[in-house]
């Protein structure tokens, strides 16, 4: 199938519908871009909440509609699908669209294998991101079904670019991506939380406090990312014997922080695999 002036429809444009359509937008490739981009929601409020955010850009026409009837229609006149909807609503947002078989379909639907996504298309992406991709700083987890031709495998890479960090890995990775990268920042948030409030228990005003975390965390993040080294090795060059830095770390072990790190991220990817199960 030709990928040229085609229509993309994002079958549920909620929270991660959004942070994929606000990545993409923001740099499209233009050798692979849509014609159309169909963003389909279930209520008017929610439709006049996007007309309101997105707007025709870069050649790309937008459109917004609401309800189940429209999203068939949506669907009909598409070439590529990317379904964005709470697991538990998956299945009755593809039971309304009968012309879904061959087309491509991209799922950024937490649980859902591809082969329960193949009774609907044989075309399959499975797509793990998170809430950070809306600002380009996002990582999605890539799985392809054998019958993606080698095309649309990297269609599905520029679709997937502006996000942030491209990873593909197998089908079977994709239930610990839910728990490292799905839920990743919601983990990091809880430290950042408790890294701000450490800060206002000892005096450092609110702002300040929350504004020296997010640095702490964004710095560390960087060093680790740009040094390659292990972060053990990058722990232990911070700390020095008997010094505050050791104390602080020696504390947080004894409370079991790591441990329950590793636990959290553990019992999201179980939970993602509950969900499939559904």
């Amino acid at each position: 199938m030709s990928y040229k002036d085609y229509t993309l429809t994002v079958l549920g444009t909620g929270t991660i519908g959004q942070a994929f359509l606000s990545a993409y937008l923001s740099n499209p490739k233009a050798e692979t871009a849509p014609k159309k981009i169909i963003a389909c929601v279930n209520s008017e409020a929610s439709a006049k909440k996007l007309e309101s955010i997105y707007k025709s850009s870069n050649g790309i026409e937008i459109e917004i509609s609401y309800g189940a009837e429209s999203n068939g229609k949506a669907v009909a006149q598409s070439q590529v699908v990317v379904i964005g909807t709470k697991p538990y609503l998956t299945e009755k947002a593809l039971e309304s669209c009968p012309s879904l078989q061959g087309k491509l379909l991209i799922s950024l639907v937490a649980g859902w294998t591809i082969d329960q996504f193949q009774q609907y298309s044989a075309k399959v992406s499975r797509v793990m991101t998170n809430t950070p991709a809306k600002y380009q700083y996002g990582t999605a987890v890539v799985a392809n079904s054998s019958a993606a031709t080698e095309d649309e495998r990297q269609l599905i890479l520029d679709l997937m670019g502006p996000i942030g960090k491209v990873v593909e890995l197998p089908e079977k990775n994709m239930d610990a991506a839910t728990g490292l990268v799905g839920s990743g920042p919601a983990f990091v948030l809880l430290i950042l939380e408790a890294m701000t409030e450490a800060g206002l228990s000892l005096g450092i005003p609110l702002k300040e406090s929350k504004e020296c975390a997010i640095k702490v965390l964004e710095g560390t993040a960087k060093l680790a990312e740009i040094t390659g080294a292990h972060p053990a090795e990058l722990k232990h060059q911070v700390c020095t014997p008997g010094g505050t830095t050791i104390a602080g770390v020696v504390a947080m072990e004894e409370a079991g922080l790591k441990s329950a790190i590793v636990k959290g991220i553990t019992a999201a990817a179980n939970r993602a695999s509950e969900l499939g199960k559904k």
